[in-house]
């Protein structure tokens, strides 16, 4: 019987193939028998199988965006990234990658999630997708949504919801839009997180501090996020935590001394020394303290406050943080 060229033609199957990985319904349509299709995916063989009826047309260890593309295939037309390799398409970095790769499917479709393959029906797909690195993505609020839904650590989910409202790529109205329209399964710390987002926190740092000064009840409640202004309406700069009754601004120190660079130490120690001209009191926290030393810093932070509230009061104005609102 005479051979099928094709069967040994590797630049054209990968031709057809979009990052090394192709259906075997293509190999098929070119020439190769299924059964040779699947005795090449076998132990030692010179392909593997990535999802039921998806090959990738070499061994090793598959790249994260060979599964992508191998989950698109599983998924059929219409399916979509989303979860955090949505995100870092968008151009989001928080957040550790899970093991699977997560796609959402048309509600109708019947396709099951296999092996590193999440598979999700949902009835809220745009019938244009997002193309971020020809990849075809959730919209940013659907993503991260996604992604936290299945994660349980408030701070980790705090890194993910704030990057975006922290960078401008959406609103936290349009998080909480997508949150109500969304599954409620998982959905309970999001919430919370979200809540406290629109109290102004925009960082996993800021997060903590908050979560740890409500908890405390010797503490009134702060301003998150508030531009600072003196009496001549000159701006002072955006206090992480403002109570504004004494006058204590407390920065968030998300960056340990030792790693912050010469020029972040300055525009800090300058920043400071404005509040301070203006008759504000500052205290900075380092958000790990909330967890080795909660204790000692609610001493710090009460000292602080007699301290503040000792001064003659304070002459600034304020308002929320646009990026705050954004």
């Amino acid at each position: 019987m005479r051979r099928n060229i094709r069967t040994d033609d590797l630049d054209l199957l990968r031709a057809h193939a979009v990052d090394g990985v192709i259906a075997v319904c293509v190999l098929v349509a070119l020439g190769i028998p299924e059964s040779t299709v699947y005795r090449r995916c076998r132990a030692r063989g010179p392909w593997q199988l990535l999802a039921p009826g998806v090959v990738l047309l070499s061994t090793g260890t598959p790249t994260r965006r060979q599964y992508l593309r191998a989950a698109l295939l599983h998924g059929g037309r219409g399916t979509v990234i989303t979860g955090l390799d949505a995100a870092r398409a968008h151009g989001l970095r928080r957040g550790e990658l899970p093991e699977h790769v997560h796609v959402l499917i048309p509600g109708a479709r019947q396709v099951r999630s296999v092996r590193n393959i999440v598979v999700e029906r949902t009835g809220r797909l745009s019938p244009n997708p997002l193309i971020r690195d020809g990849l075809p993505v959730a919209p940013v609020e659907r993503c991260v949504l996604d992604a936290v839904r299945r994660l349980r650590d408030e701070s980790d989910i705090a890194a993910i919801l704030t990057e975006p409202v922290q960078r401008r790529m959406i609103l936290k109205e349009t998080l909480e839009e997508e949150l109500e329209a969304g599954c409620r399964k998982g959905s309970a710390t999001p919430r919370k997180v979200l809540h406290a987002i629109r109290d102004g926190v925009r960082s996993p740092a800021e997060f903590d501090v908050r979560t740890w000064w409500l908890s405390r009840p010797e503490l009134e409640p702060v301003h998150f996020n508030v531009a600072l202004f003196d009496e001549d309406g000159t701006f002072l700069g955006i206090a992480d935590a403002y109570d504004d009754q004494v006058g204590l601004v407390v920065p968030v120190d998300s960056v340990e001394q030792h790693f912050a660079t010469p020029q972040q130490v300055a525009l800090t120690e300058r920043q400071h020394r404005a509040y301070r001209a203006a008759g504000l009191h500052v205290l900075g926290i380092r958000p790990s303290r909330v967890r080795t030393d909660p204790d000692g810093l609610l001493r710090d932070v009460l000292d602080a406050l007699r301290v503040a509230a000792a001064l003659p009061p304070a002459r600034v104005t304020w308002r929320p943080d646009v990026a705050a609102r954004a």
